[in-house]
């Protein structure tokens, strides 16, 4: 809902606006923590079955949990800054 590449249904203004300015949050981050080591990026958990996602989710909680997990231990330079699917590839802006 923050990509804007992405965006291809339109609606959710205020929903989209918000998920958007997180993007730049995680990026203005990613710079001004890289020196110290900090490495920041943003992830997607995808489509969970949760009282958000309801029952239509594509993946369990613990599903989600584990991508994310090992989306996290495999990132690397080039993907800091950046907004990562639950699987680890990045999703466009």
């Amino acid at each position: 809902m923050g990509s804007i590449d992405d965006n291809t249904s339109g609606s959710y203004y205020p929903y989209r606006a918000s998920k958007t300015a997180l993007n730049m949050i995680t990026k203005s981050l990613a710079v001004d923590l890289k020196p110290k080591g900090i490495q920041v990026i943003a992830i997607h958990p995808g489509h969970v079955k949760t009282d958000m996602g309801g029952p239509t989710g594509k993946l369990e909680v613990h599903e989600s949990v584990n991508h994310m997990i090992n989306s996290i231990k495999g990132i690397n330079e080039s993907v800091l800054g950046k907004m990562l699917n639950y699987d680890g590839k990045v999703i466009p802006w």
